[in-house]
């Protein structure tokens, strides 16, 4: 595994859909299927927001604790095979060293510290809730998300944002259109399907038009219903907006963390990276001849080799 980097004005995704020949052009009226409504569907109780396992859920919560013990947190994993295979695979990679093979949990969860734990857990606890979606292209979904998740909470310290609200909002800020796909998978085919890639305004327009909704709005729901901190939320939720001089800095870090990794994900020059950031993380990052200062190429370069660990 290689390792990863931890483990302006419109908003730009993070994930991508496989770029193909065809344009987008108007669908057919004919062609749509009934658009939904879908706040009203889930209080009918039409839709249900996807879950996350219980003992996930619980590992988020005890991790947020600074003062847990590590031997609750290794108890807290042994519950769960997949997950506990997961980090045993991390603790016994090249990352941390690799120079022996370990089996005990305990020693796993020491060895990768709270900060790298609580990531994979809930990058893994996230993507199973996610299989199969109509019009997505997973692996390349989350490895979008990944690079936007580490550019956040690397970015985060230079506007003062917290590290890790930023990271979750990397990673989750287009969940969204996961789960709009996933609830309606007959419009996701027609809508998504063989097309282009689209992002940022243009991917809400095009997720208004047939779900009456856009993927802001809807991740910013399921953020909240999971429980993650309600900040994480608000800026989710604000994502599609264009940017402003009002917006705060976890709004600024997101939206630059997307940037990047749009930028990654269409093989761009850290130069090309560079102008694609919101002003004021732009002139954060920029020296005084106009090119990247060193700390932001180091970023965008290991930005370039992230894959997912989940």
């Amino acid at each position: 595994m290689k390792p990863a980097a931890d483990p302006t004005a419109a908003y730009t995704p993070a994930y991508t859909l496989e770029p193909v020949k065809k344009e987008r052009a108007p669908i057919p009226a004919e062609d749509l299927v009934r658009r939904p409504n879908f706040i009203n569907d889930i209080a009918a109780g039409k839709v249900e927001l996807p879950t996350i396992p219980r003992v996930v859920q619980r590992l988020i919560a005890a991790l947020r604790d600074p003062d847990v013990d590590s031997r609750r947190i290794g108890e807290a994993l042994a519950q769960d095979p997949v997950l506990s295979a997961k980090v045993l695979r991390l603790a016994n990679s090249s990352f941390f060293g690799g120079q022996r093979s370990m089996a005990s949990i305990d020693a796993a969860v020491a060895m990768i510290g709270m900060q790298a734990l609580n990531k994979l857990i809930v990058a893994c606890g996230v993507s199973s809730a996610f299989k199969d979606i109509p019009g997505i292209d997973l692996p390349t979904f989350w490895r979008d998300a990944l690079v936007a998740a580490t550019a956040a909470s690397k970015l985060a310290p230079r506007l003062g944002a917290d590290a890790e609200e930023a990271y979750v909002c990397g990673l989750l800020h287009a969940t969204g259109h996961l789960i709009l796909c996933q609830t309606y998978p007959e419009i996701a085919d027609v809508m998504f399907t063989g097309f282009a890639v689209v992002r940022g305004a243009e991917l809400a327009a095009v997720e208004a038009e047939a779900f009456g909704i856009d993927h802001a709005a809807v991740g910013a729901l399921w953020v909240e219903t999971i429980g993650f901190p309600q900040p994480v939320a608000d800026t989710i939720r604000k994502a599609t907006q264009p940017s402003s001089d009002a917006d705060a800095p976890l709004d600024v870090t997101l939206g630059s963390a997307c940037a990047l990794a749009a930028s990654v994900a269409g093989k761009e020059s850290a130069e090309a990276a560079l102008t694609s950031l919101p002003t004021k993380m732009r002139a954060l990052c920029t020296r005084a001849d106009g090119s990247p200062d060193a700390a932001f190429a180091k970023l965008y370069e290991a930005l370039q080799e992230t894959e997912p660990t989940f």
